[in-house]
């Protein structure tokens, strides 16, 4: 299975992402397994899977990351509550996104309140890698 989870993220910042104005997600936590991936769920109103980002490893504060993007100052300076920014390295976009009406009917699949391992939905990981196709983002 692979070294990823399933995380949710508001719509507005999966619009900064996609668009690289966010180039780190930043996040309170540190998943027990090493990550490579994250399978991004977009939030309310939008409420479906929509991206696959390849990630690196987090950086921790007060270790600084460069400032290229949203929220990168206010990480580096320690005014947020976030302690680990990962860096998006590369960003893919389901053809289909898939609702969370599908989501949940064909998956039983709840939106992660902090993240999930992709082996809670090995069906649905292997749905999404047998029948949709991902569009490279950058």
């Amino acid at each position: 299975m692979k070294k990823a989870i399933f995380l949710s993220i508001k719509p507005q910042y999966c619009k900064l992402i996609e668009s690289q104005k966010k180039v780190n997600e930043f996040r309170t936590f540190i998943p027990k397994e090493e990550v490579e991936y994250f399978w991004i769920y977009e939030s309310a109103p939008t409420s479906a899977l929509k991206y696959i980002a390849k990630v690196s490893k987090p950086i921790s504060y007060p270790n600084k990351i460069a400032v290229i993007g949203d929220g990168d100052d206010r990480f580096n300076m320690g005014l947020t509550k976030y302690k680990y920014a990962y860096t998006i390295e590369s960003l893919y976009k389901l053809a289909t996104p898939l609702s969370l009406n599908f989501l949940r009917k064909e998956f039983n699949f709840y939106p992660p309140q902090g993240y999930s391992y992709l082996r809670t939905y090995s069906d649905l990981v292997e749905y999404v890698d047998e029948k949709i196709p991902l569009k490279k983002v950058f």
